[in-house]
């Protein structure tokens, strides 16, 4: 596995404005980090440009924001009140945050900004390193939590570099206990033991968001034909429907009917 390439830089700016249709989850995006040493074979951040531009294969770089901190206590007046969302297009949790502590010295700024949410997204047990910082938001917070599989072949196969499932369970539940409002993430769903799956989920989250794999073109695990065929199989949309049952039945998703 070949080893982490390290790029430290400073940045512009650290907040990326969203402007959706109706009432946003966010306002702004705030990603400490550019790039991901996770590099889950199909993560949605590699289409992008800066992604797929860069000379390094996604996965094998990360560029620490070192300035990031300082930029957001800059724009506190901007910010105050507002919805954050942290996490969008890289992992804050990603084992190098152990090193540079970007993602907590951005939160030491947010625990100030009065925030009318604040999300945070990861896959990463170390997200419990934080909890001091997390717990001081209350209920404006929203941990989101990805979950893709139960089946740790699976996952040794699609992110290799991530925290084991049984891992990333157990911190969902740390967080819980400390009153912290945590969604699972089951998007893209990968291949799973459905109610073992719904069950475990049902016991460590709130509540769950769900989806699909969808391919684009810079998909890294499209260019996996075995993995390609299997999920746009009637296989794996079985699966779907199948999990989504079991979630139903664990209180974790509303019934369509």
């Amino acid at each position: 596995m070949p080893s982490l390439h390290i790029d430290e830089t400073n940045v512009r700016t650290v907040l990326v404005p969203q402007n959706p249709p109706g009432e946003p989850i966010t306002e702004y995006t705030l990603n400490p980090y550019s790039g991901c040493g996770m590099g889950c074979a199909y993560c949605y951040v590699m289409k992008f440009p800066f992604a797929y531009e860069y000379p390094k294969a996604w996965g094998e770089w990360v560029q620490p924001k070192m300035n990031a901190p300082f930029l957001l206590g800059k724009a506190r007046a901007k910010i105050y009140g507002r919805k954050i969302f942290m996490g969008s297009a890289t992992d804050p949790y990603q084992y190098i945050e152990r090193k540079y502590r970007l993602s907590r010295r951005c939160l030491k700024v947010l625990v100030d900004c009065n925030l009318k949410a604040l999300t945070v997204h990861t896959r990463s047990h170390l997200i419990l390193d934080d909890l001091d910082l997390l717990t001081q938001f209350g209920s404006r917070l929203r941990v989101g939590f990805s979950v893709p599989t139960n089946d740790d072949r699976v996952r040794k196969r699609t992110e290799p570099k991530a925290p084991k499932i049984g891992v990333r369970l157990k911190a969902m539940k740390q967080l819980r206990e400390a009153g912290i409002h945590v969604t699972s993430s089951l998007a893209p769903v990968l291949y799973c033991q459905p109610r073992q799956f719904a069950e475990q989920i049902a016991e460590a989250a709130d509540g769950v968001y769900f989806g699909k794999m969808d391919y684009t073109d810079r998909t890294g695990i499209a260019s996996m034909p075995k993995a390609r065929r299997y999920f746009n199989s009637l296989t794996y949309r079985e699966l779907i429907a199948e999990l989504k049952a079991e979630l139903i039945n664990v209180g974790m998703l509303k019934s369509e009917k």
